[in-house]
């Protein structure tokens, strides 16, 4: 009888400590996972840039993207307290332009597409789960460009940082400032040589270099 009472006052404590261990778990689950997610659909405005191009059959000096209004969208995990990783789609309808070499531009402008593919990694200022949270980020990825019925995609990249205010624990503002250059072409800059006399070609790479605000809501759980 004694042995019976002890082993069901026992399985009694178990089952309490087992169910405390189970409650316990589920209420921290959500905690450990809350900030690790999260999406952003934006909207921006992309400073033009431009290449210069070298020498051709119809006089043109440099190509130059228009400035515009842009949008896209970002995915974020966020995988330790100060750093995450993220993808970013941003697509700008814009013009471009030609300038020729004895001055003067191309009167007709081509309507112009491009479409920017980047994998960023961030890192929080503050850390993630604060209200204000300032960020630096570094991203490379290609961009795609269309328009006058042909299409190239190119390496890019992209520097910059901005902050996340956010209201609720799930709902919040993000802004941010990027500079991002788009690879053109490579030309033939010159030849360099060493103090021993080895001499070899080097290369200059010719980038469209523009800039970009964003402004956009994000949604974190």
């Amino acid at each position: 009888m004694a042995i019976s009472v002890a082993l069901k006052g026992s399985l009694s404590y178990s089952m309490r400590a087992f169910l405390a261990l189970t409650i316990l778990t589920l209420f921290s689950i959500p905690c450990l996972a809350q900030y690790n997610f999260e999406i952003q659909p934006f909207t921006a405005y992309k400073f033009g840039g431009g290449a210069n191009v070298g020498a051709n059959v119809l006089g043109v000096s440099r190509i130059n993207v228009d400035s515009s209004i842009s949008y896209g969208a970002t995915a974020t995990y966020n995988f330790a307290e100060h750093l995450g990783v993220e993808f970013l789609w941003d697509r700008q309808p814009t013009n471009a332009t030609a300038n020729y070499v004895g001055g003067g531009s191309l009167p007709t402008k081509v309507g112009l597409k491009m479409d920017q593919y980047q994998g960023n990694f961030l890192m929080s200022l503050t850390g993630h789960g604060s209200k204000i949270e300032p960020f630096v980020l570094l991203g490379a990825g290609a961009s795609n460009m269309r328009g006058a019925g042909s299409s190239t995609t190119k390496f890019s990249s992209g520097l910059g940082g901005g902050v996340k205010y956010f209201m609720t624990p799930h709902l919040g503002l993000r802004f941010q400032a990027r500079y991002t250059p788009t690879y053109a072409y490579t030309s033939r800059g010159g030849i360099w040589c060493n103090w021993w006399g080895v001499c070899w070609s080097v290369p200059n790479n010719h980038f469209i270099n523009q800039g970009e605000v964003t402004g956009g809501v994000i949604f974190r759980f």
